[in-house]
């Protein structure tokens, strides 16, 4: 995973204790934070995130979970929107999806009856509905690059390593 992806996801053991990563990222948001990036820590889960007067809808967080291990700490890192985002797109499929059922069962039973079968035109309008949903979520996709980058940076200077070079080579391993 060499470029930064939409929502990507990645893992990594590094040699510090789940204390000292939960420590180095602290001391980072309280010293060299120009973005104004906060924490929000609870035990082995860490969700790093922009301040929300400075967010929009697709504004990315990092969401990190620690696994102790005999090795050192597993972190897993998940980049991606909120996950109220998340939720308004999957309801928007959800609903146009039953939008396109609901027409095609009630196509058919016209049909079938021979009447007019007003019902198919249902199926066009949820299938460009999900286009523009399609359309919307990689217009976010480009407007969050720069954010997703800011805080994989943010975590690789607090932990000092590349986490993306590092999770690629422990996965070949």
């Amino acid at each position: 995973m060499s470029a930064l992806e939409f929502r990507p996801r990645f893992r990594f053991t590094t040699p510090l204790s789940k204390d000292e990563v939960v420590r180095r990222i602290g001391e980072r948001l309280r010293g060299e934070n120009p973005d104004q990036l906060w924490l929000k820590n609870a035990d082995d889960h860490l969700v790093l995130s922009f301040p929300s007067r400075h967010t929009h809808a697709w504004t990315p967080q990092m969401d990190i979970n620690l696994e102790v291990r005999p090795e050192g700490t597993l972190v897993r890192c998940l980049l991606g929107p909120s996950p109220g985002i998340w939720m308004l797109f999957s309801a928007g499929y959800i609903v146009l999806g039953l939008l396109a059922m609901t027409g095609a069962t009630l196509g058919f039973a016209q049909v079938s009856l021979g009447h007019a079968a007003w019902g198919f035109w249902a199926l066009p309008v949820g299938a460009a509905g999900a286009v523009v949903l399609f359309l919307l979520a990689r217009a976010g996709r480009r407007k969050a690059s720069g954010e997703m980058r800011v805080l994989k940076h943010f975590v690789d200077d607090a932990l000092g390593c590349d986490c993306f070079k590092l999770a690629m080579d422990q996965a070949e391993d």
